[in-house]
């Protein structure tokens, strides 16, 4: 995987495609290309959603992360945006994952967290947990 950066977006590509978007981009107007990554904020890269559900999680020079399994009934209420609290899990940015599987990004401050899901991926309906 090959990383480009395109203004403030980080992005993660495969290597041959990462070769010819250039041409494509000069060419076409390319409206999607690659796996977001993080969001340059500043001095501060923000991860992106988009990079929680890929397999291929290659490291990134400044954006840290610790990966937090949840249970089944915290895994929903993160995925419905209900306050999460995990007061045992380091502070900073956590990776949510459910049987292995990358649900998204939270910001852990200690007291509550703040997720980063997109609300467009919420649930929207009533969950009986």
């Amino acid at each position: 995987m090959k990383q480009l950066v395109r203004k403030e977006r980080v992005k993660q590509a495969t290597e041959p495609l990462a070769k010819v978007l250039p041409l494509l981009e000069k060419q076409l107007r390319v409206i999607a290309s690659g796996t977001s990554v993080a969001v340059r904020k500043g001095k501060d890269l923000i991860p992106e959603a988009d990079f929680a559900l890929t397999n291929c999680r290659t490291p990134l020079e400044g954006l840290f992360y610790e990966t937090i399994a949840l249970s089944r009934e915290e895994a929903l209420r993160f995925l419905s945006k209900e306050p999460l609290v995990l007061p045992d899990a380091p502070r900073g940015f956590l990776l949510l994952t459910y049987e292995g599987l990358g649900l998204g990004f939270v910001k852990n401050l200690g007291s509550r967290t703040n997720n980063l899901l997109p609300n467009g991926r919420r649930i929207r309906q009533t969950l009986s947990l």
